[in-house]
């Protein structure tokens, strides 16, 4: 506004009947700002665009830091929570505010195309202030890595995924349908959890050896066209996001256990994790078997350990750990109770 410019009308008109010829003539007029609106000679300092873009999300950001510090102090109180009559309700909700309010709207899927990012820039030595041009999902990625610590990889793959929380919809739904749950055995099933680390492995190859194909590799995930795009896009994309959403209505997020490169690098930083959160007693694994049979991320072991960098906080352990009428220990400890008594 503090420059002038010019608004140009073009009038046009035909002269002939038959073949008739356009001729046109523009009229111009330089129009400027009254000084009376001025009140500096100079203009002020422009904000950086990091600052600009706290400010236009000002609201989004006050409402995803309310509603990750509830998350956080529900799961910080897991037995409670797992034992909630309306666990799943809860459950469900917090899935679909996660999908309608940090994916739709707030665009806050995170992606691995952010790691490789940084490492790219790393490598060419360049800043990382790009990344603080999306607060939102930065926040998103400090809480996630936060979690990594306290719990392992389960606090965002288990509860703030977008398009985790989508195949989990989609698992219930095709429960309600009645299709059929395929459960790939043990050996194929461990076979299909390198998946993810050997596609990781791949982007962060072409990083170094193709870095103009990056953007294009990263389209493994189907982040971008589900979330993102809104499913809006060419249909070997939409084929492919929804394809795995229609595979997740039989296989439990058949995508996050297997091809997932960021659920892979998310594996890799349950090293951050500081302790074994998941109670469990000497009878867990021999003889009871009952966590190990109904957990749908095969993330316990036989022996009754709990494979952290499998697990997904989904709390079906804990509701089975904590409840007199499903634990198999203390159903048993309570029949010799009566029976001494």
């Amino acid at each position: 506004p503090t420059r002038d410019w010019q608004l140009v009308l073009r009038a046009e008109r035909q002269h002939g009947m038959f073949q008739p010829e356009t001729g046109h003539r523009d009229f111009a007029l330089t129009m400027a700002l009254p000084p009376r609106f001025f009140l500096t000679a100079a203009g002020p300092a422009p904000a950086a665009p990091w600052v600009e873009a706290l400010r236009n999300r000002r609201a989004d950001l006050i409402v995803l830091a309310g509603g990750l510090a509830l998350l956080l102090a529900l799961l910080s109180r897991q037995g409670w929570l797992a034992g909630h009559r309306h666990f799943t309700a809860i459950r469900l909700t917090i899935l679909a505010v996660v999908i309608g309010f940090v994916g739709f709207w707030g665009q806050g899927q995170l992606s691995i195309v952010t790691p490789l990012a940084v490492l790219r820039g790393a490598m060419q030595g360049g800043g990382l202030s790009v990344l603080l041009y999306d607060p939102f999902s930065l926040l998103i990625w400090a809480v996630a890595i936060m979690g990594l610590v306290l719990w392992g990889r389960g606090l965002f793959c288990g509860w703030l995924c977008p398009y985790g929380a989508m195949q989990e919809f989609a698992h219930h739904a095709g429960r309600r349908l009645g299709l059929p749950q395929w459960r790939p055995s043990r050996r194929v099933g461990r076979a299909l959890l390198w998946s993810g680390p050997a596609a990781l492995a791949a982007l962060i190859a072409t990083v170094f050896l193709a870095p103009d194909r990056v953007e294009t590799l990263a389209e493994i995930e189907p982040f971008k066209t589900a979330v993102t795009m809104h499913f809006l896009r060419p249909w070997p994309y939409a084929v492919w996001a929804i394809g795995w959403l229609l595979l997740s209505m039989v296989w439990f997020k058949g995508f996050c256990r297997s091809l997932c490169p960021l659920g892979a690098l998310m594996r890799a930083g349950d090293l951050l994790r500081l302790r074994r959160w998941i109670p469990r007693r000497t009878e867990c694994g021999s003889p009871c078997q009952l966590c190990r049979v109904r957990c749908r991320y095969d993330a316990i072991a036989p022996k009754g350990q709990i494979r952290y960098s499998e697990c997904f906080q989904c709390l079906d352990c804990v509701t089975i750990h904590d409840d007199p009428a499903q634990c198999v220990p203390l159903i048993l400890r309570a029949r010799a109770s009566q029976r001494a008594a």
